[in-house]
């Protein structure tokens, strides 16, 4: 017999990017948080190659200056007040592939779900429409819950 007894979702992982797609998987995210009893973690994802110019990666000798993550830090606060009071909720802004670090995070922290909006990546929206939540979908080990819309 199929039951859904043994559902358990302690830890939301939502990556975001301060779109309306974002707030809207944010939204969605909340409410499943508040069903479940869980917790929400925002992450932001800065793409080291679009933030600094292949000279200036070479001269930092592979540091990554705080700046490149503060205005990350900046818009994770703002979302992270758009979650309800009840809800525990963390911020994380990390360098990297979005993908990548999405599906990187999910499995290393160990997070029973995936909350996304399927586009909405800032200036280049254009190329990127979907494919990181596309590759997300097909290479995260926990469900994923796409926002379209």
């Amino acid at each position: 017999m199929f039951t859904f007894d043994n559902i358990t979702l302690d830890r939301i992982l939502v990556p975001v990017d301060g779109s309306n797609q974002s707030k809207e998987a944010l939204r969605r995210a909340a409410f499943i948080a508040r069903q479940f009893d869980a917790s929400i973690t925002l992450l932001s994802v800065v793409e080291f190659g679009k933030v600094m110019s292949g000279v200036q990666q070479v001269s930092t000798g592979g540091y990554v200056p705080e700046h490149l993550t503060a205005g990350a830090e900046e818009m994770l606060k703002k979302m992270a007040k758009l979650v309800p009071e009840d809800i525990h909720v963390e911020t994380e802004a990390l360098l990297g592939d979005p993908a990548e670090v999405v599906v990187e995070e999910a499995e290393e922290e160990h997070y029973d779900l995936v909350v996304m909006g399927s586009r909405g990546l800032g200036k280049i929206k254009g190329i990127f429409m979907g494919s990181v939540s596309q590759q997300v979908v097909q290479e995260c080990k926990c469900p994923v819950l796409v926002i379209h819309g």
